[in-house]
């Protein structure tokens, strides 16, 4: 991504964001304070990208400051429309000095995507547009050149326009402000010029509708003002004093011209703005233009902690109610009923496996049927399940006060709020769907321990012989309850007697010591499944939501890209890279 794709990239987001009704006001507001800077930086990266071109006599100024006025004296003509309404003009309109139209149709690319119409059909509720008009026949001494009436930059309606006079401003190889006395002391007027000011224009100052009697005041005040809001030195002078008569207006007219000249002869025509000017624009307005950028980056950042912190407390939560528990933990007893089975004597093994499968089968064929009960869950998933529901919840609340804060882009927070509530049910279904997985998936390494104590317990002949006899009482046992009861579950390998029998000769002989690192390393792996689990499934799933917000709620410039950009601007103060 380069300068200007990003800025047509933070205007079209910015337009976007402004369409939305959830905008809190302070968003509103800093939105709309990047629109002047950015419009401005975008035109001038594009003004250096044009051909050579005749000069462009940009008019600027306040409501009623008189700058159609001055259009048509430097002109020589009544071409520009003049109006005592405030806001009459409200579109750019460019006036082809000595020039044929051919000559500028670059200004259809330079413009887009405003629409160059006719005069008369430039719409009244529409600002998209700018026109153009050729002045063939002029009595002016003004060389070949583009002159454009602007419209005001302080009427309540100006934001609708600001970007196309922004635009136009740009575009300017030499400025000409106009002000009346009434208005040459506003904040609007400073504020322009300042934003101007990196751009470095050459520019006429006509101070309009002055008195006689109150102009060497009101010089001295323009003087001040301007030192006290500029660094460059104040810009040349055109006192237009208030005149009715044609006549007279006619003479004003030529002042301005003679002004303007000396500025023409050291203008080079269809400049290109200068790599150190653009360079500075953009270091100074860089924090504004970034700013929501990096609100966006800093939530995605909070988001991402939240998750790891909520999921880091759900593992937690696991670690103390199963793993750590001294009742609950069941997965040695799962391992230690694959012993069982290992542990069949030979000769007696088959015939008894064949006498449990055929007493049961009744049993076990009626839980195939139905399906299973909360009761018969594995209560490790139990554990697992309401570890993550509790820190979906806490994730919830943490959404529900992030929304709040108006330090934070709240309507980010806000849809990120209303995207994890309508996915919430899925998330939880899907995990519960995962866990079940990864239940299954964890059966081999608890067979694999298994097998590591009966690998231990075939190098201890003495207790491998006791366990087994152990084993075939406790099935003797186990197999004349089934006959007198019909049985009571669907685990017919597995029998409490020989359970208590088995793990009673284990922890009571030598291979005891052995048995708890065994315990131990199962329940290393087994936290370490889950971690994986919840980090690869379930984390990733929420640090998705992001990514699923209306692209029209955010700038989504990836962080890599905006430091990219910083980078450049670093490494070429005097001599930017913007293509």
């Amino acid at each position: 991504m380069n300068l200007r794709t990003f800025f047509e990239h933070i205007q079209d987001r910015r337009r976007s964001l402004l369409e939305m009704p959830q905008l809190s006001p302070q968003v509103v507001e800093r939105l709309e304070a990047m629109e002047p800077s950015l419009a401005l930086a975008s035109a001038s990266l594009m003004k250096r990208d044009l051909p050579r071109h005749p000069p462009q006599l940009v008019v600027l100024g306040p409501t009623q400051a008189g700058k159609s006025t001055v259009v048509n004296l430097l002109l020589g003509q009544n071409a520009a429309g003049v109006s005592p309404l405030a806001g009459f003009t409200i579109h750019p309109h460019g006036f082809f000095h000595r020039l044929e139209a051919d000559r500028l149709q670059w200004l259809d690319d330079f413009f887009s995507p405003y629409r160059r119409l006719p005069l008369e059909a430039l719409p009244r509720d529409r600002f998209d547009c700018f026109t153009t008009r050729e002045i063939a026949h002029s009595s002016s001494r003004l060389p070949p050149c583009v002159v454009w009436d602007t419209p005001d930059f302080d009427s309540v309606r100006a934001r609708h326009y600001r970007q196309s006079l922004m635009k136009t401003a740009a575009l300017a190889d030499l400025l000409i402000l106009v002000v009346s006395k009434d208005k040459y002391a506003d904040q609007a007027v400073w504020d322009l010029l300042k934003l101007l000011e990196p751009l470095a224009h050459p520019m006429l100052v006509c101070l309009n509708k002055v008195n006689p009697d109150n102009q060497a005041t009101l010089l001295h005040s323009w003087e001040e003002k301007w030192r006290n809001h500029r660094h460059d030195p104040p810009p040349p002078l055109a006192v237009l004093p208030y005149r009715s008569d044609p006549e007279q207006l006619r003479q004003e007219g030529e002042e301005i011209l003679t002004r303007i000249e000396p500025l023409l002869k050291k203008m080079t025509p269809g400049r290109r703005p200068a790599k150190e000017t653009a360079n500075h624009l953009i270091r100074i307005h860089w924090d504004l233009w970034t700013a929501p950028v990096r609100a966006e980056h800093e939530a995605e950042r909070r988001w991402k902690e939240l998750v790891e912190a909520t999921l880091a407390q759900a593992l937690d939560i696991y670690q103390h109610d199963f793993l750590d528990h001294p009742v609950a933990y069941e997965t040695l007893q799962r391992a230690l009923a694959e012993l069982l089975i290992l542990l069949e004597i030979p000769g007696l093994a088959r015939p008894m496996s064949y006498f449990r499968r055929v007493i049961t089968w009744p049993l076990r064929a009626a839980f195939r049927r139905r399906p299973a009960g909360k009761d018969e869950k594995s209560g490790e998933l139990l554990v697992l399940n309401r570890s993550v529901e509790h820190a979906l919840l806490q994730l919830r609340q943490a959404l529900m006060e992030r929304r709040q804060r108006h330090d934070q882009p709240g309507h980010w927070w806000q849809a990120l709020d209303s995207l994890y509530e309508q996915a919430l049910t899925e998330i939880k279904r899907q995990f519960r769907d995962d866990a079940g997985r990864y239940y299954q998936d964890f059966q081999p390494q608890v067979e694999e321990a298994a097998r590591s104590l009966y690998l231990r317990l075939k190098e201890m002949p003495v207790t491998l012989n006791g366990l087994r006899a152990a084993r075939a009482s406790a099935d003797a046992a186990g197999l004349a309850l089934l006959v007198q009861t019909g049985g009571i579950g669907p685990h017919d390998l597995v029998l409490a007697p020989a359970m208590l029998s088995m793990t009673s000769w284990l922890s009571e002989s030598a291979l005891g010591k052995y048995m708890d690192r065994v315990a131990a390393d199962l329940k290393k792996r087994q936290r370490e499944a889950v971690r994986a689990l919840l980090e690869q499934r379930l984390e990733a799933t929420l640090l998705a939501l992001p990514g699923q917000i209306d692209s029209r709620l955010r700038f989504d410039v990836p962080a890599e890209a905006l430091k990219e950009l910083e980078q450049q601007i670093k490494e070429r103060r005097h001599g930017l890279k913007l293509f």
